[in-house]
């Protein structure tokens, strides 16, 4: 079996925290970026803690984390996970299924943003 290298991130590194919604919750998430300026690491709260869905979101974002380090491209976990119509946006429009895909939408964006040291 041939392991995966993961990337170690610099104890500083540039980071960008947003607000998102996914079915009436709100959650700040934190992309965490490489010195190149690609998202490294996730982190989001807003759930109660203590609740299965605090849990759930945890654990999530140590699962996006260890993707994202080991050299998934941002923009392929969204495009992953499970996805729903949007009937606000119209038809052939869809949104991400769970906050999960909300989460690693985030975090597809902020590839883009061009965050720096």
């Amino acid at each position: 079996m041939v392991g995966m290298t993961r990337e170690r991130l610099p104890t500083r590194r540039p980071n960008e925290t947003r607000e998102i919604e996914h079915a009436g919750h709100r959650f700040t998430v934190t992309v965490g970026f490489d010195l190149q300026a690609r998202p490294r690491e996730v982190f989001a709260d807003g759930a109660k803690i203590g609740t299965d869905l605090g849990h759930l979101i945890s654990d999530a974002c140590v699962v996006i984390s260890l993707a994202l380090q080991h050299g998934c491209p941002p923009a392929l976990l969204p495009k992953s996970m499970g996805r729903v119509p949007d009937l606000i946006a119209g038809p052939g429009n869809c949104r991400p299924a769970s906050a999960l895909g909300t989460i690693a939408a985030a975090v597809a964006d902020a590839d883009y943003l061009g965050a720096g040291p």
